[in-house]
């Protein structure tokens, strides 16, 4: 190649680079910018939901991360929607209260997230019915997932879990939406939840996952927004639970997660539910805050990890609210579950006898953070602090 065709190549070259940096600077100028951003926002009201008690205790169930979607299809749609709860239907249906953390926009919108992100998944709208029969009462939206189709996807989330009557906490259209608590009436005694995902500088600068002012995304995990819903909750409810998308995936608890746990601990929260890493973390005790770091996968739809091997489903027994005398927890148990699905084909059960030496780590590594856990059946009995 002589002289005279390599240089017009090279400032071509030159050109097309100088425009790629002045654009990608231009974005994350942009990013920057949004993330310093932080408007003044009207705050709505608690969503308020009836439910008429079954018992003599208000039941509440919390579930990890769970999507009916990718490697989980195939077999999905030879059974039916209805096919990965089979197993654990019963403990969802028989609570006064049933939450989860749905992992993925429900959407049929073609507009995945560009240029590039690890994993996109997506939710079929007729998947829904299976969650009205399965008992679920309320959604966490807030995850690194929900923006998976963009605004679009989150949009015609709210759409289809409002067609549902099913409660969602944690995203929105908009900033005031998203930390907008919901408010579960048991029969005189109020549960109130809130759902946060912990902030990270990609989920800001690139994938722009959150609420703020006017956009659609997830409300964030930081200080004065979680305090500021706190103190307006707190006062409402009798219990209150936050849901926080956190930690590392396939990985042991981290400091932000120890973090956190403290700061909501401080602001009164009664129980911290944890999810992201897709196993079990362990459980402790923060004076009156039980913080439950990651509650594993429920019925979510991917192959995972191969070190996989149960999840959790707490359950809350909460005593009721009777004339002056507020409702508080009395008791919790955690229901352990095989969450690898290459041996349970995307369907979650609970483990078996021979299996629940699998908890042995968990276990110890709770009593470590002074939170006894004890074996009762195939299920964990978590101590209460003493009064």
């Amino acid at each position: 190649m002589t002289a005279d065709v390599a240089r017009p190549r090279r400032r071509a070259l030159r050109s097309v680079l100088v425009v790629l940096g002045t654009v990608l600077a231009a974005i994350g100028v942009g990013a920057l910018v949004k993330t310093l951003w932080n408007p003044s926002v009207s705050l709505l009201p608690p969503r308020v939901e009836r439910r008429v008690p079954t018992g003599s205790v208000v039941t509440v169930v919390l579930g990890g991360d769970f999507a009916p979607t990718d490697a989980a299809m195939p077999i999905i749609r030879r059974r039916g929607y209805r096919y990965p709860y089979l197993a654990t239907a019963s403990i969802f249906r028989e609570a006064d209260v049933a939450f989860a953390n749905l992992e993925s926009p429900v959407t049929e919108s073609t507009d995945a997230f560009w240029p590039w992100k690890d994993y996109i998944y997506r939710v079929e709208p007729e998947a829904i019915e299976a969650w009205q029969w399965l008992g679920l009462d309320v959604v966490s939206l807030a995850n690194n997932h929900i923006i998976d189709y963009r605004a679009r996807g989150v949009h015609d989330t709210l759409e289809h879990l409002r067609g549902a009557r099913l409660a969602q906490i944690g995203a929105g259209r908009d900033e005031a939406e998203a930390r907008r608590p919901v408010i579960f009436d048991v029969g005189g005694t109020k549960i109130g939840l809130l759902a946060y995902l912990e902030h990270r500088a990609a989920f800001d600068l690139y994938l722009d996952t959150f609420a703020v002012g006017g956009d659609a995304g997830c409300a964030q995990l930081n200080r004065a927004d979680v305090e500021e819903d706190v103190r307006r909750l707190r006062p409402l409810v009798d219990v209150l639970v936050v849901s926080v998308h956190w930690g590392d995936n396939y990985a042991p608890l981290n400091g932000t997660q120890e973090h956190y746990g403290r700061v909501l601990a401080e602001l009164g929260v009664d129980v911290v539910a944890g999810h992201h890493p897709h196993i079990a973390h362990p459980v402790e005790w923060i004076g009156r805050t039980l913080v439950l770091y990651s509650l594993g996968n429920y019925a979510w739809g991917t192959p995972g990890s191969n070190d996989l091997k149960f999840g959790l489903i707490a359950r809350l027994a909460i005593r009721p609210r009777r004339g002056g005398r507020r409702g508080a927890i009395e008791a919790v148990d955690l229901l352990p579950i095989a969450t690898q699905n290459r041996e349970i084909h995307f369907q979650p059960r609970p483990l078996r006898h021979d299996e629940m030496t699998w908890l042995d780590p968990l276990i110890a590594d709770s009593r470590a953070r002074g939170t006894e856990l004890t074996r009762v059946g195939n299920q964990l009995r978590v101590e209460l602090p003493a009064e």
